[in-house]
Formats: C-alpha cells, structure tokens, sequence
C-alpha cells in the first residue's frame, strides 16, 4: 500500500467524488490505470492552450509558472505574489486540510477587498461536474486564507465567430450555487480521505460513472467480470444497459433479455448462433436507386476549441481534405482523386474548388454516415456564396452504405458497432483493418494536420505526415468501394 501524499491535488480528489475506488487505485495502485493516450494528451494539450488564451481576458497578471509537481514552491510564490498586492495571478497555489488547487484565475477587488475566482473549461457550456470542481477549489481558497466576493465559471462561447474572438469565453457567476452546496464538501473530503487510508480497495460496483464523464482510466481493471460481448455492446441500448446489469442481466445469451429493438435482437440472435444475418432483398432495394458514376466521398476534418477561419466558431468542423475513388459504370475503371490542405490559412477556397471537381454534376456520392458528409458540405455552402448552389446539390446526391448495412447485415465480428473500422474487416477480410497505419483514425489525422502546418515541423517530418494522411484518407473510400462490391455482388444473389 502506497503512502498518501501530504498534498492532493484537485485533480486527484475528483476522482473521489467521482468514486471511491479510483481515487484509492488511484494512489495506492497506480499502476492498473489505463496509460493516457494520443487522443486524451490532445484534449490536455486542447484545455492548457484554451487556458492560456483566457488569461488574455484578464490582462496585467502575473503567473505562477512552477511545474505542476512542485506544491510547495507554487504555494510559496503564490504568497509572496499576494503580499505585493499582485492584482490578478495566474495559476496560484492554495492548500488546507492536505488538498491542493490551482485555480486558473484570481483577480482582486478593490472595492470589496476580496477576490474573484475564474476557473476556465474548454467546453460551451456549464456542465454538471464542473460545480463539484470549482466547489471544491473555492472551498479549498477559502479556508486557506484567501477571502472570497465571487465565484465564475469561464466557458467557451458557443455564438462567438472569428476573427472577431472579443466574446471568446462567457462567463457564468455560480456563487450562490456553490454556497448552496458548501455544506456537502467537507463531509465528501472526510468520505474521500477514510477510503484512501483503508487497508483494501474499496468495494465499490461498476456504474454509469465509470463512462461519464469521460471513460475511467481503471475501466478495464474494474470490468473485468464483463464479457467481451455482453449488454453493454448492444447498439443504441444507451441507460437500459443499466437497468439490465443491476438485474443481473449482463450476457447476451441470458433468456431474460427482452424488449429489444430489432437490431439488438438480431445482435442477440447472432451470438446465440454465431451465423452472419443478411437480408438480400433489404441490400438489393437499398442500392437499387444509386446511380453512376459512384463517388465515394470521405472528409477529413479539424474543429479547433479556439476557432481560426472567417466565420467559424468553437469546435465547428472545417475539412482540410478529402478523398475520392470514381467508379464511372459498371465496367469501368475505378480512379481517384484527393486533396490535402497543406499550410496553416483557411483550406476551404481551394479544397471548394478539388471537391467540385471530383464530384462532378452527376451520379450518387457514396458516404459512410453521410450524415457527417452532408454537414460539411452545408457549412462549406454557408461559407461560399459563389459555389453555394454547386455544393447544395451535391449534398442531395449523398447515399449512405451504412443505412443498408445496419438495416440488412450483421456479423459477430462487429461486436455491436457498425463503424467502417468495424464491419469492413468483418466483411471483407483483415487486410481492410485499419491496424498498423501511420494513421488510423480521424483523431491521428487530426492530430497529424495540425503537426503538418506548424512551422515548427522539419520536412521531412512533414513529407511522413502527408504521406500518412494521403494514405488515411484514400483507405476510407477505397475500403467504401470494396464494401459496396461485396453488397452489389450479395443484391444479386437469388434466394
């Protein structure tokens, strides 16, 4: 068993609230936790960076830069900063009772001779796990010594469009929410600190807090009991999955499942079997009115927190490429067209202009979840008023292989999902997986975008990174091609 720290940081007591046993595995047996990955360093990286824009809305302040690990030495700083009537600081540092916080920022008030909490989040809106975070960070300021007026929440601003970023973040006043809920901290802290000081892990069941929200990173050491397919994997089962676990109701083949939909009850009925469902005439009316020439569509898009193209707000997307194979009739050649935005302006003009192009006047645009596509396509028709019209029209062109699929084919190999990654394997054979690639997903593409336009990146790693994207981006709708060959090929089929 671990020794507990002499400080806990804000972050690490979160966990508590969020669950007794992982804050204890937390500290006692780090080691179980899942390591953070690409994509959640991202959402850091993404957090830090909405941060330090926040701290331009409250200027002349002083920060206290000492690494996240050093308490003492940003405590220390944090009071000689205070001592010299420093009016707004940045990242101080505050402790009591063996917690620690280091709210984003304080600002002083002259005529109330208290201060302002500001606590930023890279979200739109308020969200309920931030009253428990700031609540608990207030708390923590406060009986530290520090006397407090208000209370905010800083969010991003859903209606703020660039360049004009002056209503970037809005703020939220919760102090009369936080002191309506100030009684229940201490309690919660003497809760958190009782577990962590007890001998064994806390018995504590799986629930909805190990998914939301966000996935805990002890998911897989506390899930181990689940199966690899259980109710948890049925598509679109959503809180009955819940419901259906307290009951005791966790493997597909349990007699008591009831009440499903169709395609839960075709997922059950798959496992109990292990046949693929396919419904032949479902797949043949499903293609029957797409036309030639077949263009299979796929974007790849960034949606930023701090937005940086004319009239985009946070996290709108915004495609920086796309891929196409054309399948003209049926007996010709299949051939391919792409576009990748390689430098750091706005990528709509000339990816407007390929797209066109690529598309041309005629024939179904096959995309997977078209849904997605079509939404692009719209936002780069509200952007471009002289290629408005072309780019509406192209958008009613949009069929969706993913309609058919879902409606007639299931295979156990799908696991409950019907994502390309899923059922193109599943289908088609393991050389369509996506494992192995540079990149693999919209996430590492995203992520290799933003690398290929940062003047910081060598050549070389950039002529890697377009390579890799080119290649993402084409493996999309070739896979799309492939797919839809098989389907055409079952359509055909007489039963």
């Amino acid at each position: 068993m671990n020794t507990i720290p002499k400080l806990l940081s804000k972050t690490k007591l979160i966990k508590g609230y969020r669950c007794l046993k992982c804050i204890y595995l937390t500290i006692h047996r780090p080691e179980l936790e899942a390591p953070i990955t690409p994509e959640t360093q991202a959402l850091f990286d993404q957090g830090n960076e909405v941060g330090a824009k926040a701290r331009e809305y409250f200027p002349n302040g002083i920060l206290v830069d000492n690494k996240p690990w050093d308490f003492s030495g940003a405590i220390e700083r944090t009071r000689k900063l205070l001592a010299s009537n420093t009016p707004v600081i940045y990242e101080a540092a505050f402790e009591h009772m063996g917690c620690y916080t280091r709210p984003d920022v304080i600002q002083y008030s002259p005529e109330s001779k208290r201060w302002k909490i500001f606590e930023v989040k890279s979200t739109t809106k308020v969200k309920p796990e931030h009253y428990d975070d700031i609540g608990l960070q207030a708390w923590i300021i406060a009986n530290g010594g520090l006397p407090i007026e208000q209370i905010n929440l800083v969010h991003l601003n859903a209606e703020c469009r660039y360049p004009d970023l002056s209503n970037l973040f809005t703020i939220v006043d919760v102090t009369q929410e936080i002191r309506d809920r100030y009684f229940t901290i201490k309690p919660k802290l003497a809760e958190i600190f009782s577990a962590i000081r007890q001998s064994n892990i806390p018995d504590i069941d799986i629930g909805e807090y190990c998914l939301t929200p966000t996935k805990c990173g002890f998911k897989d050491y506390c899930w181990q009991k689940i199966p690899t397919m259980s109710v948890f994997n049925l598509p679109g089962i959503r809180n009955r999955k819940w419901d259906f676990y307290n009951d005791g109701t966790i493997k597909l083949d349990d007699p008591r499942l009831s009440d499903l939909n169709d395609i839960q009850e075709r997922v059950v009925t798959c496992f109990k079997t292990g046949e693929r469902f396919v419904d032949y005439d479902a797949i043949r009316i499903g293609i029957s009115e797409w036309k030639y020439p077949l263009i299979f569509l796929d974007f790849e898009t960034i949606n930023p927190a701090i937005p940086r193209y004319d009239g985009i707000g946070p996290y709108q997307h915004v495609a920086f490429q796309f891929s196409a194979h054309i399948w003209k009739s049926p007996d010709s050649a299949i051939t391919h067209k792409e576009y990748l935005h390689e430098k750091a302006d706005d990528p709509r003009p000339t990816l407007i202009t390929a797209l066109l192009d690529a598309c041309g006047e005629s024939g179904s645009i096959v995309a997977y979840y078209s849904k997605f596509e079509a939404g692009q396509i719209k936002a780069l028709a509200d952007y471009s008023t002289e290629h408005r019209e072309a780019l509406l029209k192209l958008r009613d062109r949009l069929v969706d292989p993913l309609t058919i699929i879902r409606e007639a084919i299931y295979d156990n190999a799908f696991a409950g999902s019907f994502s390309l990654k899923k059922v193109a394997p599943a289908l088609l054979g393991s050389k369509h997986s996506y494992e192995n690639m540079d990149i693999a997903d919209g996430s590492a593409a995203q992520r290799a975008f933003e690398e290929l336009i940062s003047p910081n990146t060598s050549n070389s790693r950039k002529r890697f990174l377009k390579n890799a994207l080119l290649e993402y981006c084409k493996k999309d709708t070739l896979v799309m091609v492939e797919l839809v060959t098989w389907l055409m090929v079952y359509s055909s089929r007489v039963i």
